[in-house]
């Protein structure tokens, strides 16, 4: 596995793009978990030329279900002032693969977020406990601050 990361941006606007198919971009939103995405031809139009892993894997999971916005909060921050409750952010950091994405995708999904993909890319692409360890820790920081008036 090498340590560079890859352009999440461009691959959101690749994904965006008229050069990808609408049912392609169909596939992938319909897929129940993230281990059904490497039967998806999609995810070989995706990432042509490579042999995807668990990582890209997940970020094809994960890419129908947030915009792409440079400026945006972090997702934390965004569960937060949707006023998701705190049991469903916990639940997603808590559970085990392939459980813990499919309920962030669900939440995703509930909130329709616009994301900095370049951040939220590489949340997806390291995607461990500590990852969700931030997710959990920028929602509760966005939660309660003192400039929302709680204390």
């Amino acid at each position: 596995m090498s340590t560079d990361l890859p352009d999440f941006v461009a691959l959101k606007a690749r994904y965006e793009s008229e050069a990808f198919p609408n049912g392609a971009r169909a596939e992938l939103r319909r897929v129940a978990d993230s281990e059904s995405v490497a039967l998806c031809p999609a995810l070989y139009r995706l990432f042509p030329g490579q042999k995807p892993d668990d990582r890209h894997l997940r970020l094809a999971f994960l890419l129908p279900c947030c915009k792409h916005d440079a400026k945006a909060k972090t997702l934390g921050a965004q569960l937060a002032t949707a006023k998701v409750a705190e049991a469903r952010v916990l639940q997603v950091a808590r559970a085990q693969p392939p459980l813990d994405l499919i309920q962030l995708r669900r939440l995703l999904t509930h909130i329709e977020p616009a994301v900095n993909w370049a951040e939220f890319g590489s949340m997806v692409w390291k995607w461990n406990k500590y990852e969700k360890r931030k997710l959990v820790e920028n929602y509760y920081l966005a939660k309660f601050t003192p400039a929302k008036g709680d204390k």
